[in-house]
């Protein structure tokens, strides 16, 4: 018997006696297990607000917002494209920032307008189960503002939105869903809006509920294999967020319910992703945003309630930076990242300056400093293209210095604006549309290209790390010779990346490339860069190479994103006659004219 229908065969018998009988339906009187924060959380609240000014901020920012969305209209059964996902999603925002808004005010008004847009949903024709992400999300929504409001909704209203929830919700995952089976996001963020669904409704649905458990159970390790063995996501930190979000749900509900945790925080690289996503955020407060992501940071309550259990609230640094701009309000799960905000301790260890996983997109990150502003911090991965979500970035890096993004990852592109297109996105074969797509691309990413050839799809490079301030990815298979490492070398004031290709055709043409949105000057074999004041600089050694500068800023084809203000530092060479070519490039912060020293 494989390990999780073993899971599944001890615990269902135990599920029977903890869930619970079904007492009249919408019955006011019945006792309620909270579905994902206890009383002591929503008290708790109050005290911490007065000792955490970023908590108390972020409080603030979230009842602002709440007041001022009480003069949006009502949600619409609106698809873009094939998708209903931005109503769920908003559904969900100004749901429980009004829910939110109510407990601690006690303004009915808040209440009153959480209601009538769950009256509203609930009116639907259905959730869109043709893209069931819009399903799982909504339910999601639903269900939590259902449960923060119930002591104040009619029966009648309880019986109009439980039935909303299954009708439109859980019944279509009585057996299971096709979703559960996928190895990424989606088997995460289904299977807890199905079961958060499950648990709201259990009063009056529990045989429901119990049919439902099974299949969960079972299908909880497809996902979380994304985790293994260290903790790297291969999504990448914004996609991190999604599933680490939805995963911490589930965990969250299955302990008020005392249903265990069905194996999720045990599972290897789990709990020390938050590491990862830790680690991802430069000090200019973006992302190592490789595959499909974003730069930009979201407040990400997967993290504040990891900070929480690891009682590392050292964690949300970046987050509590992310507050004080008056950011982060925004995001659809705010009010959970206040509820579990943890308290700040008088002795928070430091984190590591160091981070290396290996995984699906092995990677390293290293920085100078955690208390530094101007701290230097590099990020570089190995990985491949034939993942979820991901692009031809094996070989990729990211630079930070002087709060600057130098080095960048141009990012994703919006779905939808391809796929009107006639884009076969989802497409992963070596000759897919989807590379044909800029950001995609292996043309747009800070890596080596060989003869202008794409990366090889199905082909993985490998990372090793010799030494704490060393990786080395193995970009053979991927550029298909025989041999090609790329080496980084951080020396906390520079950092060193090497290149060596041998059993290549002679004179082959490399690319090295570097996207950037400073302003570039080129200096025989240096390159000046220049942004608000401050200079770094790029010293290539080596093989000769013809050093250019190419404004991509403009989109390529008519279905491709402009990147303003963009530009690619490049370097173009020739393979020797014994198959061989190397290159050695140095990043070296400038001050005061300087090579930085300290």
């Amino acid at each position: 018997m494989q390990r999780r229908d073993l899971f599944s065969a001890l615990l269902l018998p135990f599920l029977s006696v903890v869930l619970p009988s079904a007492p009249a339906a919408g019955s006011a009187n019945a006792t309620r297990t909270p579905l994902l924060i206890s009383e002591w959380e929503w008290q708790d609240l109050a005290q911490r607000r007065e000792t955490d000014p970023e908590l108390d901020l972020l409080v603030l920012a979230i009842l602002e917002r709440a007041k001022k969305d009480l003069t949006l209209p009502l949600p619409e059964r609106k698809l873009i494209g094939k998708r209903l996902l931005s109503v769920s999603r908003e559904l969900t925002r100004r749901c429980l920032g009004w829910a939110f808004a109510w407990r601690l005010s006690g303004d009915t008004g808040y209440a009153e307008r959480a209601v009538a847009e769950l009256q509203a949903v609930a009116a639907f024709s259905d959730w869109n189960p043709a893209h069931y992400l819009d399903v799982a999300e909504m339910t999601t929504g639903v269900a939590i503002t259902y449960d923060w409001l119930y002591e104040v909704l009619t029966p009648e209203q309880r019986l109009q939105i439980q039935q909303a929830i299954i009708d439109k919700g859980i019944a279509q995952a009585r057996s299971g869903h096709a979703t559960y089976k996928r190895d990424n996001n989606w088997n995460q963020v289904c299977i807890t809006g199905m079961i958060l669904g499950a648990l709201v409704v259990a009063d009056s649905q529990p045989e429901l509920m119990r049919a439902m458990l099974a299949p969960a159970i079972a299908a909880i390790p497809i996902g979380l294999k994304a985790y293994q063995p260290d903790g790297v996501y291969p999504e990448g930190p914004s996609y991190w967020s999604y599933g680490s979000t939805y995963s911490v749900l589930l965990l969250a509900a299955l302990r008020q319910h005392r249903l265990g945790d069905w194996g999720i925080g045990g599972t290897p690289g789990f709990m020390r992703s938050a590491l990862f996503y830790a680690h991802s955020v430069g000090p200019s407060g973006k992302h190592f945003n490789f595959a499909d992501g974003g730069e930009g940071q979201e407040l990400a309550a997967a993290l504040v309630w990891m900070a929480r259990e690891l009682q590392q609230p050292v964690l949300l640094d970046a987050k509590r930076a992310l507050i004080r701009q008056k950011n982060g309000s925004n995001d659809r799960f705010a009010t959970l990242s206040a509820l579990w905000w943890p308290a700040q301790r008088d002795s928070a260890e430091a984190l590591e300056t160091q981070f290396a996983g290996q995984g699906a997109q092995p990677l390293s990150f290293w920085r100078s400093s955690w208390q530094d502003p101007d701290a230097l911090w590099f990020a570089i991965k190995g990985g491949g293209a034939a993942h979820s979500h991901a692009h031809m970035d094996a070989g990729s890096f990211c630079l930070d210095w002087a709060g600057l993004r130098w080095a960048k990852d141009l990012g994703m592109q919006d779905y939808q604006s391809l796929e009107s297109r006639g884009i076969d996105l989802w497409n992963n074969k070596q000759q897919s549309p989807r590379w044909k797509v800029f950001r995609l691309s292996a043309e747009a990413h800070n890596t080596l290209m060989l003869d202008g050839q794409p990366h090889r799809v199905n082909a993985m490079a490998g990372m090793t790390n010799s030494a704490k301030d060393r990786a080395q990815i193995d970009l053979s298979a991927v550029l298909g010779i025989a041999h090609a490492v790329r080496t980084a070398q951080f020396a906390g004031t520079s950092v060193r990346l090497d290149d060596q290709l041998s059993g290549c055709q002679p004179q082959q043409q490399v690319r090295w490339a570097m996207c950037t949105t400073a302003d570039i000057r080129i200096q025989g074999n240096i390159a000046l860069l220049t942004q608000q004041g401050k200079q770094l600089r790029l010293r290539f050694e080596g093989a000769p190479v013809s050093l250019q500068i190419q404004d991509i800023s403009a989109p390529r084809a008519d279905f491709d994103a402009p990147n303003p203000g963009t530009r690619q530092l490049l370097a173009f060479g020739k393979i020797a006659d014994d198959g061989c070519w190397q290159l050695a490039c140095t990043f070296e912060p400038v001050i005061n004219g300087l090579r930085c020293l300290v």
